[in-house]
């Protein structure tokens, strides 16, 4: 970590208001809950891959002090792949606890993340760093709704 990412981060942490359930990187995981139930409200499929995203770039941009201009998007796609990759847990544990198929469900997800994996490490070789936290972070939130999808009542 570059040495004023460091300092905003410390800085962050101790100024973090109470709206971002104490995180400091500016992002609100509750977005991505607001978005889906608004999807789940109007009977959609949303992509809400994005979501909580501009009021963290506002947060961070006004914290931020550094000479780095990657720094605020890579935080923010970074704490939302975070916020993502939380939501994807809870649902892959809820479906090996309620379903018939485990075994198959933890072999497509090992087969999923290897995917992922492959899929976005080319995202970086042709984009750099930023297009893998986005790769990253949108096929975590694919999976997290498909897997969600796959366990509503149909």
């Amino acid at each position: 970590m570059r040495k004023a990412g460091l300092l905003f981060w410390l800085a962050a942490t101790m100024a973090a208001p109470a709206a971002l359930a104490g995180d400091a990187s500016g992002f609100d995981p509750a977005a991505i809950d607001q978005c889906l139930a608004a999807a789940e409200t109007q009977g959609a499929r949303a992509d809400c891959a994005t979501a909580g995203m501009d009021a963290c770039l506002d947060y961070v941009r006004q914290k931020y002090t550094g000479d780095d201009p990657d720094f605020p998007m890579a935080n923010c796609l970074d704490a939302s792949h975070q916020a993502w990759e939380v939501k994807l847990t809870a649902v892959y544990q809820a479906a090996l606890e309620g379903g018939e198929a485990q075994e198959t469900l933890r072999r497509v997800e090992r087969s999923w993340i290897d995917f992922r994996e492959i899929l976005c490490e080319r995202a970086r070789e042709t984009g750099g760093d930023l297009a893998h936290g986005r790769c990253i972070r949108d096929e975590t939130a694919r999976q997290a709704a498909l897997l969600t999808s796959l366990a509503e009542p149909q």
